[in-house]
């Protein structure tokens, strides 16, 4: 059985980092202009075009009839070098084709393309290769990494919005959170009360009983967990955390591992400082701490040097 890929996340700081990175050697190179492929090379193409004080032109694709023409009204005059961009250099026809199009108009032409893998149809002059078992991840197709998603062969029927895919934490979202001390006081009491708890009256306003769990229990928890999500209606799938791979220290790292490896989309999150390191750690997903009554987004970044104003 073959395993679906990870989302190799590439958030809008990676992307940054990228270009700016490369935007020095694409300054002495002499281009004319950037043209950027509607719509996933568009917020490269904008900060490509603005780093070399270049015009920025667009491109758009039909992928029914693979037909190639101006996405914008203006277009680069007379044949001239171009730095042609797009978000990732894929299976498909679209960067090919495009390509195909400009060299027929009599341009020089330059490829980047924020990611690509062993198997894109082109290999382009400036881009990031992503690891073997990991597919790119970009904010603005979020709901592209989806299960659901890919589905559709990319032809969705629906909004795009619509193939989100729902995790969540479960102590503190679905039943009171038993504060750790009485667990090390006494365990299998402990455990017993919890296993007699209620789920909570205010929760998260999502599917709750398909969602995915997932949870930093240890796996030898499972039977008493899963009991419990049973009689409570409660029968998405449920991700407990191995103790030979995470410590109880490690949850937050255990919880975006299985964000990424299951390419969910958003995740709510009971503990405001896991949902920090686990909003780090992910990037693209959408993660949410529950305060009990109402999810709040949270967004982090890591920060290797800080530097006082």
């Amino acid at each position: 059985m073959n395993t679906p890929p990870a989302a190799f996340s590439y958030d809008y700081l990676r992307i940054e980092a990228v270009i700016a990175g490369l935007v020095p050697a694409w300054r002495t190179a002499g281009f004319d202009a950037v043209v950027a492929i509607a719509r996933g090379g568009l917020v490269p193409g904008t900060l490509v075009s603005t780093g070399l004080d270049l015009p920025l032109y667009a491109l758009q694709y039909s992928r029914e009839n693979r037909d190639v023409s101006w996405y914008t009204v203006n277009q680069p005059a007379g044949p001239c070098r171009i730095l042609l961009v797009e978000d990732i250099a894929g299976r498909g026809t679209t960067l090919s084709d495009s390509i195909a199009f400009l060299q027929a108009l009599g341009h020089e032409l330059t490829v980047f393309t924020l990611a690509y893998d062993a198997q894109s149809r082109v290999t382009p002059d400036y881009g990031l290769n992503i690891p073997d078992g990991y597919r790119a991840w970009f904010p603005w197709e979020r709901e592209s990494i989806t299960p659901a998603f890919d589905a559709t062969h990319n032809r969705p029927g629906q909004p795009e919005y619509n193939y989100a895919s729902w995790a969540i934490d479960l102590d503190g979202i679905l039943l009171m959170d038993l504060p750790e001390d009485e667990y090390a006081q006494a365990l299998q009491e402990t455990l017993a009360r919890r296993d007699q708890l209620l789920p909570n009256k205010n929760l998260p306003q999502v599917d709750l009983a398909n969602v995915t769990i997932i949870t930093g229990r240890p796996e030898q928890d499972r039977l008493r967990t899963q009991a419990w999500l049973d009689q409570h209606g409660f029968h998405g799938p449920l991700i407990m955390r191995d103790e030979a791979r995470h410590t109880p220290e490690q949850t937050a790292a255990h919880k975006a591992e299985a964000i990424l490896s299951r390419c969910h989309t958003h995740f709510i999150e009971s503990d405001p400082i896991q949902a920090l390191d686990i909003a780090c750690r992910t990037q693209v997903a959408r993660v949410m701490w529950w305060n009990g009554y109402k999810a709040l987004m949270v967004f982090a970044n890591e920060v290797s040097h800080l530097q006082m104003a």
